[in-house]
């Protein structure tokens, strides 16, 4: 179980406090653990079982997170309950080798699969843009509330022969963007699989959709009782109706559904395909095979996809980093979260210096309701802030730094933001257990929310924003850092850690870690990196 634990498999040691039922289906609260559960998201499908996932008693269910009533999770109303004690839960389990076998065999079969999706993954074949229509589309667009950039993307994938690439950086409006596409579609009378790897990505991006087009839209899966909103949810294709339908029509699903018994008969148009950058190739090539044209959205600056493998390698991995090597693609140039001080560092690192804070937030700057005790750091000048702890020896935590955390974090909620304006970036889960134990603290009991205050790693991050993002580095141990310098420095998690920030990042490091990377910066691309956004930050 341990080792479950430490690989960040499972959350073990649980004790029910309650079980209810609504919606149909059974709610199972435990009291909240101290673990880190930064594996899981909202949403995952986990196996509760009594310490026992691989056995014949697990239940299979849907982890809904830290709530109001614990650390909650829903399960069939069926499923028997007979202990209040000694559950865990642990990932899901599923064996996808199965499905990226079946998609390689028909690629390898079939004549869209050998002439069209393998020459577009080898050299890019597909990528060519008509721009006289590009032009056109452009135009009808001008009235839109697209941006120049946006108008420019949506133009550039209606204009393409077969695929485009779509780079959204932090906050650029990734998600407006995709949605206008698929109406420019729609109103083509095109039938529009919108896909991705996480059920998360694909229920914003059909929420988006339904308020904009007229014509069906459905999501191919189970219901799912957390983060249904607006949602039609169908088992299979067949359910909704529209095996014969000419189109158009929005289908969600994930690639694996495709090839499945929910959606195998289905037949797409087009695929627009989200979080690309996270998407290996093998899940990418079933929408490819199941539509005659597709569109990548994704950011290759930002996380890449889960490997078993050196994290240096990781990015390549993508099918967004894949074609773009050999295709194009259109950059949204314009972030609408972060302020124009925080805009610079990415920008300059990672976008070319093309990436400019839109006017509306340029000048906001971060303010609390009363004045800061530490008006340096928790003033509205600077926007990114650094401060340097004096420690050594500390690797995976540091009470030091835990210590700073929570007392900036009460002094954020002392001026008026609330918790769930408030983020705490770490690398290490026990970091993130020791500063939320900080937080049970009896000082801390006077905002009943406080368990929405999110600390965890980066990864639980992409994808959300905050008024302000603490970024806790914890280490000051030399032969720690020489041995794990490519992880705490690898440059698409600074780039999201600190662009989850409205107004205000505090980068809180030990002087040991400081001076570490600058004995790397000469000879390592990546200490170079993090030196630089410390740099950036006002000492």
């Amino acid at each position: 179980m341990l080792e479950r634990i430490d690989a960040c498999r499972a959350i073990g040691g649980l004790r029910i406090s309650l079980i209810e039922t609504a919606r149909g289906r059974k709610l199972v609260h435990f009291h909240p653990s101290v673990q880190d559960i930064a594996h899981f998201r909202e949403g995952d499908r986990v196996r509760m079982s009594l310490n026992n996932p691989d056995g014949a008693e697990f239940i299979e269910a849907e982890f809904l997170g830290l709530t109001e009533k614990g650390l909650s999770v829903t399960v069939p109303p069926e499923a028997e309950i007979f202990s209040q004690e000694g559950w865990s839960l642990d990932e899901g389990m599923f064996d996808l080798s199965d499905f990226y076998l079946r998609a390689l065999a028909e690629m390898a079969a079939t004549s869209h699969g050998r002439n069209v999706v393998l020459p577009a993954l080898l050299d890019g074949a597909g990528d060519d843009i008509d721009y006289d229509a590009c032009g056109e589309f452009s135009k009808s667009l001008e009235d839109t509330s697209l941006d120049v950039s946006q108008q420019d993307a949506v133009a550039m994938c209606m204009a393409a022969e077969r695929f485009h690439l779509v780079q959204g950086p932090p906050g650029t409006g990734k998600t407006q963007t995709l949605a206008m596409l698929v109406k420019e579609l729609v109103a083509q009378g095109q039938r529009v699989l919108l896909t991705s790897f996480t059920h998360r990505a694909i229920h914003h991006g059909l929420r988006k959709v339904s308020s904009m087009v007229d014509c069906p839209v459905f999501k191919v899966s189970d219901p799912f009782f957390h983060d249904a909103e607006g949602i039609e949810f169908k088992e299979t294709f067949a359910d909704t109706g529209l095996l014969d339908h000419g189109g158009p029509y929005v289908i969600g699903a994930t690639p694996f559904a495709l090839f499945s018994s929910r959606a195998g008969e289905a037949r797409f148009d087009v695929a627009v395909i989200d979080e690309t950058s996270q998407m290996r190739v093998e899940a990418a090539i079933m929408p490819m095979l199941r539509a005659q044209r597709w569109f990548f959205f994704g950011d290759r600056q930002q996380l890449p996809p889960v490997v078993q493998r050196p994290v240096a390698d990781a990015a390549d991995d993508s099918v967004f980093a894949s074609l773009a090597k050999n295709g194009s693609h259109t950059m949204l140039k314009t972030t609408y979260r972060l302020n124009e001080p925080l805009t610079r560092w990415p920008s300059e690192n990672f976008y070319h210096g093309e990436l400019v804070a839109a006017r509306a937030n340029a000048g906001h700057r971060f303010q609390l309701k009363s004045a800061p005790t530490r008006l340096r750091l928790l003033g509205p000048e600077p926007s990114m802030v650094r401060l340097e702890t004096e420690h050594e020896g500390s690797k995976v935590s540091s009470p030091e730094e835990a210590e700073e955390t929570a007392a900036l974090i009460e002094e954020m909620l002392e001026g008026g933001l609330s918790p769930v304006e408030i983020g705490v970036v770490v690398p290490f889960r026990a970091q993130a257990a020791r500063v939320r134990n900080l937080l049970r603290f009896e000082r801390f009991a006077r905002w009943p929310d406080i368990g929405k205050l999110v600390i965890d790693t980066v990864e639980r991050f992409q994808g959300q924003e905050r008024e302000a993002m603490i970024v806790s580095f914890v280490v000051s141990d030399e032969d720690f850092m020489d041995r794990l310098g490519g992880f705490l420095t690898y440059p698409q998690r600074l780039n999201v850690a600190v662009t989850r920030a409205r107004t205000k990042v505090v980068l809180i490091h030990s002087r040991r870690f400081h001076r570490w990377l600058e004995r790397n910066a000469a000879h390592d691309e990546n200490a170079a990196v993090a030196l630089s956004l410390l740099d950036a930050a006002t000492s």
